[in-house]
């Protein structure tokens, strides 16, 4: 019966030491996660600048199109 005790206490603590070690490295990921998000918001800022600015370069190629199909000689 002791031994079955002993044994029993061994498993436990070799379970808090598995318990603690993920502990660790969830606190880890957690640090990482909110330099994560600040990367993912600063991207997502620059793909929102991104395609503002292909916007503004299609409206310029329509009008030159424009302006350039407009002045053309009609045969």
């Amino acid at each position: 019966m002791a031994q079955a005790t002993l044994n029993n206490q061994r498993t436990i603590l070799a379970n808090d030491r598995v318990i603690i070690r993920n502990q660790k490295r969830i606190l880890k990921n957690q640090r990482n996660l909110t330099l994560l998000l600040g990367n993912q918001f600063r991207i997502l800022r620059n793909q929102q600048a991104i395609i503002k600015n292909q916007k503004k370069i299609l409206a310029a190629h329509a009008r030159l199109i424009t302006k350039y199909s407009a002045a053309a000689p009609r045969r």
